[in-house]
């Protein structure tokens, strides 16, 4: 049975829930590929835990309930013991790694951190691959993404669509040589949830409060309503079309005012009852044609929106998170991908799936 050295970047929701699933599938992940998954090395912001022999199943689970009780997932920090452990930066990690001599690894990004390109070039510079949730690397100015775009010891699922098998079929269709035209979708679970509320009647500001407390949003639900995330995955869509595209190549309406960017959160969530209005009269005109509005992402050609749009309120994409790819075979009817994609267990499962496959390729 071969054994893969994985080291992984953040433990917090989607980190905690792919450590549990590792450990609750090691029995049909060996049957099935005949690989154990060896953890050696587990970080958050202020520390790891490192055991090059691979960390027990029981260390594993410790830290998932030390992150849950909001601790660091090293004992010894949050017990307040005495010691001169200090946490390597990511660098420091992988070369840590590879003087260690334990084979080509599989590193894992589960994180929002930026600036993380230098170091997962580095890891697969030398030898090891890379597994992203983390959409920034992707998102970032062309000339720092483009080479982890096709890169062979490279997955990213997890950074659309969350579990569906969104970058598995948009690279099957660029394999078999299938011209895409267009890409829409509606991305966000949490600008689903909120424009489902303003169709039951609910203020844009009630609405907003429900999600935050529900756990949907961004700890700043701004970091939603910006519709930067939602930019982010059609970017990185469009990037794997052929397209290379930049910021700018794609229109973004924020559901917030400017004059609301710099409050703190609780004051935004007090103010953004200002927005209620406004939002309240374009729900009305949807529903008086019929219609739903839905935070929807559309590129064509190097170009891009995303933003609010009315859409039929019969139609089964207006309840249906989903991303369609229009395309020389899909030309009269596009392949259309729907149903549930978010959530951290659904996430993790999809960054597990790329892990699977990278020791299948291997």
């Amino acid at each position: 049975m071969k054994e893969v050295p994985v080291i992984l970047f953040g433990v917090g929701g989607v980190g905690s829930a792919l450590l549990r699933q590792i450990v609750n599938g090691r029995s049909p992940l060996t049957t099935r590929n005949q690989c154990q998954f060896n953890i050696i090395a587990i970080t958050d912001s202020k520390t790891m835990l490192w055991n090059s022999d691979g960390l027990s199943d029981e260390q594993l689970l410790a830290a998932v309930d030390a992150k849950a009780q909001g601790l660091c997932v090293d004992p010894a920090h949050h017990a307040q013991i005495p010691t001169s452990r200090v946490r390597p930066s990511e660098a420091e990690i992988v070369q840590k790694v590879t003087d260690a001599n334990l084979g080509p690894a599989i590193f894992v990004d589960v994180t929002a951190a930026d600036g993380l390109e230098p170091v997962l070039m580095q890891a697969l510079d030398q030898g090891h691959s890379v597994v992203l949730a983390n959409k920034k690397p992707l998102a970032g100015p062309w000339q720092t993404a483009a080479p982890f775009y096709n890169h062979p010891r490279l997955r990213h699922e997890s950074t659309v669509g969350g579990g569906q098998p969104v970058i598995a079929t948009l690279r099957y269709l660029l394999d078999v040589n299938d011209k895409i035209h267009r890409i829409e979708g509606q991305l966000s679970g949490t600008l689903g949830f909120i424009c489902g509320r303003l169709d039951e009647g609910i203020l844009l500001s009630q609405a907003i409060a429900e999600a935050k407390a529900k756990g949907y949003t961004e700890p700043d639900p701004r970091e939603d309503l910006g519709g930067k995330d939602v930019m982010r995955k059609v970017m990185i869509l469009g990037r794997m079309a052929g397209w290379p595209l930049e910021a700018g190549d794609i229109t973004v309406e924020s559901l917030y005012t400017p004059d609301l960017a710099n409050l703190s959160v609780p004051e935004f969530l007090k103010a953004a009852c200002q927005l209620d209005a406004a939002m309240n009269q374009r729900v009305a005109a949807a529903l008086g044609n019929g219609q739903v509005l839905r935070y929807v992402a559309e590129l064509a050609e190097g170009r891009g929106t995303v933003g609010l749009k009315p859409i039929p309120a019969s139609s089964p994409l207006a309840n249906m998170k989903y991303i369609s790819f229009r395309t020389g075979f899909y030309n009269d009817e596009p392949l259309l991908i729907g149903g549930k994609g978010a959530g951290v267990e659904m996430t993790a499962a999809g960054v597990l799936g790329d892990m699977i496959g990278l020791v299948r390729e291997r």
